[in-house]
């Protein structure tokens, strides 16, 4: 074989390592002069995706004579065509779009070329040859599940005479550009090596830019879930904080998307949740290595999201209906039940670590502003905005009086789960009343719930709030709640570890995958895109699964579900990130992860928070959590913080006039 390309290029070396003696050129007139009879030429980009190959007739004849086989890679000029300008792809995915590769690689068969730019040839010079290769908007998980649009652009095109193949992005980056899944990425490259040769051709060798700590069956070693959480509360500290003078913080997470490169950028939002998830993080981390510098900055972050002077989070102006809310982002007055309610457990898990109370009040306030928006039935609006308070003489009471129903735990359940933790340690009915009526009605209704991005995420939800019932309450009843959530979502675990998602009746989902090719990246979606699909959901699923089901084994002292966690607990460990060449992603975890191919890979039709989306909040906050709780024998339900409560409550059920409004 001879290769046109720099001496670095990774597919070279990779080809070296079962042929050292492939012969590599700078020039293309140099290796078709050096080439003999029934060679394999192959000219990669080396300048992508700016297009700097020429291609001449001549050099189709010089491999016409010579019987060569070609492969030409994005040629900034080739006979018989007239590129345009490099266009990038938007929703675009790579489909194959012939038998080429098969049995590795059949027809249908989508796949990830990150950050993919393209030549596109508005003639007819594909007329009469094969395209094995397309770009094309289309959805489903691993397969063109509507087939493949008339609007698709060739990618890859077989030329009959010379035999040769003609790629109109770059192929030959699937390594360094993350190109996914890896697995199939190496078998395409298998049969077109193997098509140039003429000969099978061995497993191509290529080393992950971004990999997961351990294989399915690598064994791990000593300390692992120990060595996991440190190299988690590192990539928080590197990558995902932030300073504005004395304000301390973490963004949101990083993009879906993949450039060329192999990067992604930060998605720089700074949301409450996030920074608040992000500082229980660190708390437990200083609780863990007594390290004072954790310890001062977990308790800074506390102190820039509890601010009521600059007011960036905290509604706290007493005459607003508002007053006690938090902001979903910075000044972004919009009030998410369940984004306040992870803002409340993560900051009374900080708070109660860190053994501080000067964000009690403040806290406790939050709980109750929630409490009274919530209606007669203990459901709360899933999103409540600042004109939804305009124009009406009733203020908070608006929401307060109604009968609202929503039976859909994503949005409703973590409230629930504070309110009754916050019984817990008060005592006080208010907090139980309607919450008891709205799980009961909620039970009730299973499965006939509501489901966002599918039915799996609704059942990891709704364990929390039944585990802390347990707690407080061991009736029966709960128990056998309980027992029916954690036996549906166990019928879902894979034997490694990692639970399948599932999709509920489609006549109750919010957020269902795409119905066609134009619904593709139109709004949010779950990363599958039919039940089957071998992927797992670290955002929406597999966290909060991890987190309920560690309360549920310690509430119950039930060995199935200390089992089950303990499984799970090795999966995280096994999948969290590890890379050299992208540092900002070491220690962290994505969002959708494929068993099959044990790698992350999932559908990309989510118009937001795609397979790769790395998420501060949500995902790492919450699997690094319960990794330090299993390592301190800690749950998060916890009666330390009640004295502390059960003090500041009265004056607050005053001032948010709940003591009256309950009398």
């Amino acid at each position: 074989m001879l290769f046109v390309c720099g001496e670095d290029h990774e597919l070279l070396h990779a080809v070296r390592r079962s042929y050292p003696n492939v012969r590599r050129f700078d020039r293309l007139e140099d290796a078709l002069s050096d080439a003999v009879d029934g060679e394999a030429l192959l000219c990669l980009s080396e300048s992508y995706p700016l297009p700097a190959l020429d291609v001449p007739e001549a050099a189709l004849e010089a491999c016409r004579k010579k019987g060569l086989r070609a492969y030409f890679e994005y040629p900034r000029s080739f006979p018989g065509t007239a590129w345009s300008a490099p266009s990038p792809t938007e929703w675009e995915r790579a489909v194959v779009s012939s038998g080429f590769f098969s049995p590795g690689v059949e027809r249908d068969t989508i796949l990830s070329l990150s950050g993919c730019w393209y030549l596109r040839d508005e003639g007819a010079w594909t007329q009469d040859k094969e395209v094995h290769v397309v770009v094309a908007r289309v959805a489903g998980y691993d397969k063109a599940e509507f087939g493949i649009p008339r609007t698709a652009a060739p990618i890859l095109v077989e030329l009959p005479d010379p035999k040769a193949l003609v790629a109109t992005s770059c192929l030959s980056n699937f390594a360094a550009g993350r190109y996914a899944p890896l697995t199939l990425w190496k078998e395409i490259w298998r049969a077109i090596l193997g098509w140039l040769t003429g000969a099978e051709f061995p497993a191509i060798d290529v080393a992950p830019a971004v990999r997961t700590q351990a294989g399915p069956d690598d064994p791990l070693s000593e300390g692992f879930e120990e060595e996991a959480f440190r190299r988690s509360i590192s990539w928080f500290v590197d990558h995902a904080l932030f300073s504005r003078d004395r304000r301390k913080g973490a963004i949101e997470g990083y993009q879906s998307e993949i450039d060329h490169r192999g990067r992604q950028e930060k998605r720089v939002v700074v949301r409450a949740d996030c920074v608040a998830e992000s500082a229980m993080t660190l708390a437990f981390a200083a609780r863990r290595s007594g390290a004072p510098d954790l310890r001062r900055l977990a308790a800074r972050i506390l102190d820039y999201l509890w601010d009521e002077k600059d007011a960036d989070f905290v509604q706290g102006n007493p005459h607003d209906p508002a007053y006690g809310l938090v902001n979903w982002y910075e000044r972004g007055e919009v009030f998410y039940g369940d984004d306040n309610a992870r803002v409340i457990l993560a900051s009374l898990t900080a708070a109660r670590l860190l053994g501080d109370e000067r964000w009690d009040e403040r806290i406790l306030r939050c709980a109750l502003a929630n409490l009274r928006t919530t209606g007669t039935l203990g459901f709360r609006r899933n999103r409540i905005n600042r004109a939804h308070f305009l124009g009406h003489d009733e203020g908070w009471r608006r929401f307060r009086n109604e009968e609202w129903v929503y039976y859909g735990p994503h949005y409703q359940c973590y409230l629930w789960a504070s309110f009754l933790w916050l019984h817990g340690l008060t005592g006080h009915d208010v907090f139980i009343e309607r919450t008891l009526t709205a799980v009961r009605m909620t039970m009730e209704a299973y499965p006939r719930w509501k489901w966002t991005n599918g039915i799996t995420q609704e059942i990891a939800r709704m364990i929390l709030p039944l585990a802390f019932l347990v707690r407080i309450d061991p009736d029966p009843l709960y128990r056998s709640w309980l027992d029916r959530l954690t036996g549906d979502l166990l019928a879902q675990m894979e034997p490694c570890g990692a639970i399948r998602e599932k999709l509920g009746d489609p006549e109750y989902g919010v957020y269902r995958a795409p119905a066609s090719n134009e619904e593709y990246g139109t709004t949010e979606a779950p990363v599958i895109q039919r039940n089957g699909d071998p992927a797992t959901d670290l955002l929406y699923t597999m966290n909060f699964a991890f987190l309920g089901l560690h309360e549920a084994a310690a509430a119950t002292g039930d060995p199935a579900l200390r089992s089950a966690v303990d499984r799970m607990a090795e999966f995280f460990c096994r999948i969290q990130v590890r890379s050299e060449r992208h540092p900002y992603l070491d220690g962290a975890w994505m969002r959708s992860f494929d068993f099959r191919y044990w790698e992350y890979w999932g559908s990309s039709a989510d118009a937001g928070w795609g397979p790769w989306c790395v998420e501060s909040g949500w995902t790492n906050s919450w699997i690094a959590s319960v990794l330090a709780m299993r390592l301190c024998g800690d749950t998060l339900f916890s009666l330390d913080l009640a004295e502390r409560m059960q003090r500041l409550l009265p004056k607050l059920l005053q001032e948010m006039e709940l003591e009256r409004d309950e009398a």
